[in-house]
């Protein structure tokens, strides 16, 4: 073999030593990432269980029936009050049958809970029941957020204490 003088290559130890930076850069960047996919997750599930709560809202008024929003567990049954919950679902009372408006399951290590089991909405537009709804990450590394519905069935966002999450 042909040896070139003053080659413009790297040496075996220059990388390893390239890649040991390269390593603990990103070993510290990775809790910065954990805490951003946390905060994602709580603040994706808030949106959802909003848009969750205005369908059940508007449904009401379309369709002239009681909306309800109520926690549910992964198979679909509505839970009773002051047990977390790791899905909900929004649907319509007709004729003392609910009518499936939508169901969500929540993220990964993202749990629910409620001021009450069930959130309804009036057909009339003008009243709901009131209550506050948490959405928490268990592994405790995102902050809570709160939806707090008032009388009139507006919804609007908070922040929740720790100590909400239990």
């Amino acid at each position: 073999m042909r040896m070139w003088n003053g080659s413009r290559g790297v040496t075996l130890i220059e990388l390893c030593f390239g890649l040991a930076i390269v390593a603990m850069l990103a070993g510290l960047a990775v809790p910065g990432f954990r805490a951003d996919l946390r905060a994602g997750a709580v603040r994706s599930a808030t949106y959802e269980l909003l848009a969750g709560l205005q369908q059940a809202r508007a449904g009401s008024i379309v369709e002239g029936h009681t909306g309800v929003l109520c926690l549910s567990d992964a198979a679909g049954n509505c839970l009773a009050n002051g047990v977390s919950a790791t899905a909900w679902q929004a649907f319509l009372e007709i004729e003392g049958r609910p009518a499936l408006l939508s169901a969500h399951t929540l993220p990964a290590g993202v749990a629910l809970h409620s001021s009450r089991a069930q959130l309804k909405f009036w057909p009339d537009s003008s009243a709901a029941s009131t209550g506050t709804l948490t959405i928490c990450d268990s592994q405790r590394v995102a902050r809570p957020r709160a939806i707090v519905l008032s009388q009139g069935g507006r919804a609007r966002l908070a922040t929740a204490p720790e100590a909400a999450c239990g």
